[in-house]
């Protein structure tokens, strides 16, 4: 790799990539592969590394002061990990056309990182020093509140900073910064953004609070007439696995798996890794790149504590200061529980001709509908599920993304109309039962009687799951977490059922927290396609009834 001057920003960059894939920096998986992303685009001949450009946006925002806390008033000393965002998103030149290499960046780092520091000077630099005339900034969010996060912190920095807006004729209001001389200006959106908007910087943070991708599309299509716009998505984890935060996630770990292309983007995630344990302060430190800095160990050490003590706020915790998504705060099967079950090489068309059990879970409403299937084998039992959604649902949902993702990837099937459609479903449960030996098939109470006296009329057993039958429920419920945990479920890694075995909460009953009941935690997160396992699942359980027992009386003399 190349070589820097010592102590300059990019040497910096450098090394603090070295010791992340040395492991002298404890990091996760993400990290890791950014890193090794970095170090390989030396080799690169259509790429150019400017240390130039890297120091003019460092020394920008070294030039700027903090404005919180006890650092209020001193000037910015960038952290390692800040210079090696900065450098990958601004030093890397396409040779060709001159121009910047990302045209987004999606940085996912815990709270009391930094991340509103950072990107408040990100923004100033972009629309203040980038050198494009008319520059537009907006700092996009769901909420004022939520906007002025990374707003307020850029407007007090400039008013600190009086020879910054002496020297770049920058003015502040108290809803914009601006520039008269370069008409550039830096102001908040809330929700979506003005029609004709043009910007040149913008920024989505805690996008895991948007309802849909809609601001974030806007400010994507808005930013097709400048050359080398940033578009910052700079945020923590939340708990919409369906949401669009996730999936600009997920887009942003394929790529840096070298699974999908996609050379504007750039990807710094700090979080754990699936095997560590979240209770472990080793795990504490790889997420959070300011440990010992602004991240206290001993103001970590009680919010460990405390989620160690309260399942209520374990998952708050863990998705604010380790980045793991967590659908609810009273879960019931763990990420690593519920991934240890997975085998990708099932496929359902080997099982054909099998015994099966089958449950459907049918809505009414512009919501999905679930079947599932249970194959025994070999001391295993093997999930089977499909999925099926009105196309109307993709228009207000604000799972949407997801949804789309999952229709475009065959594992969610869209059905016409804006509401469920009986007789696509009818018609897939039919060939289920074609297509395999039924032994037993469940239907939910609300929506299941049609379907199930057709299918009672094939000669298969079947039934309508009690509307009130706690006690069958907390049975089920154990029953297959214990089989969990004993490596006696597969399923193939679907992502529309991971997503609902992600948000199943538990209700619980008494001092011995029986579970009596699967919930969820919101609106917006679908279970109903775990709820039709757990039903195939308990058909599943049943122990074949035992033939009576024919007794010969004899009189004895």
């Amino acid at each position: 790799m190349r070589r820097f001057t010592r102590n300059s920003f990019s040497a910096v960059a450098a090394v603090y990539a070295k010791d992340i894939l040395s492991g002298k920096t404890p990091a996760c998986g993400q990290i890791k592969q950014a890193a090794q992303r970095f170090q390989a685009d030396f080799d690169r001949r259509d790429l150019i590394f400017s240390e130039d450009a890297v120091d003019h946006v460092c020394n920008f925002i070294q030039g700027l002061v903090h404005v919180k806390g006890k650092w209020a008033g001193q000037p910015i000393r960038l952290e390692p990990f800040q210079v090696f965002a900065l450098a990958n998103i601004f030093g890397w030149i396409e040779k060709a056309t001159g121009l910047r290499r990302y045209r987004q960046a999606l940085i996912l780092l815990p709270r009391k990182n930094g991340k509103s520091l950072l990107a408040a000077g990100i923004a100033l630099y972009m629309v203040f020093a980038d050198g494009e005339p008319g520059a537009e900034g907006y700092s996009g969010a769901t909420s004022l509140e939520q906007a002025n996060e990374v707003f307020e912190p850029a407007r007090r920095m400039v008013e600190m900073s009086p020879g910054l807006a002496e020297a770049l004729d920058i003015s502040v209001a108290k809803s914009a910064v601006y520039s008269v001389t370069s008409g550039s200006k830096f102001s908040r959106v809330i929700a979506n953004t003005k029609d004709g908007s043009s910007p040149h910087f913008a920024c989505c943070d805690e996008l895991h609070q948007a309802r849909d991708d809609t601001q974030i599309n806007a400010f994507r299509t808005g930013m097709g007439a400048r050359s080398q716009p940033l578009l910052l998505i700079i945020t923590t984890a939340g708990n919409n696995l369906a949401g669009v935060c996730h999936a600009e996630q997920m887009e942003a770990e394929a790529v840096l798996a070298g699974l999908k292309a996609n050379d504007r983007l750039f990807a710094l995630i700090y979080t754990i890794d699936p095997g560590d344990d979240w209770r472990d302060e080793a795990s504490w430190r790889k997420a959070n790149p300011c440990w010992g800095v602004s991240v206290g160990a001993a103001y970590l050490q009680d919010q460990l504590s405390e989620a160690r003590q309260s399942p209520a706020k374990q998952a708050a915790i863990r998705t604010k200061h380790l980045n793991q998504w967590v659908a609810s705060a009273a879960g019931w099967l763990t990420t690593q529980l519920w991934a240890s079950a997975i085998d990708e090489t099932l496929d359902i068309a080997r099982y054909r001709g099998r015994e099966a059990y089958l449950a459907a879970d049918i809505s009414t409403r512009q919501d999905l509908t679930a079947v599932s299937l249970i194959i025994p084998d070999a001391g295993h039992k093997l999930i089977f599920p499909f999925a099926h959604l009105p196309e109307g649902a993709l228009d207000a949902s604000p799972n949407a993304p997801a949804y789309q993702d999952w229709i475009d990837s065959g594992h969610l099937s869209a059905t016409e109309g804006t509401a469920s459609d009986f007789d696509e479903v009818r018609r897939h449960v039919l060939r289920l039962c074609r297509d395999f030996r039924i032994v037993k098939a469940i239907f939910d109470p609300w929506q299941g009687e049609f379907l199930r006296q057709e299918v009672d009329a094939l000669g298969i057993e079947t039934e309508i799951w009690p509307a009130s039958a706690p006690a069958l429920w907390t049975t089920t419920l154990d029953d297959f977490e214990a089989d969990l945990k004993n490596g006696h479920i597969r399923h193939p890694n679907n992502p529309v059922l991971n997503w609902c075995a992600a948000n199943v909460a538990i209700h619980e009953k008494g001092v011995t927290r029986i579970p009596v009941k699967p919930s969820k935690s919101q609106k917006h997160q679908k279970i109903d396609v775990m709820i039709a396992t757990l039903m195939a699942y308990a058909a599943s359980c049943e122990t074949p009834p035992t033939p009576p027992v024919k007794l010969t009386f004899a009189v004895l003399d």
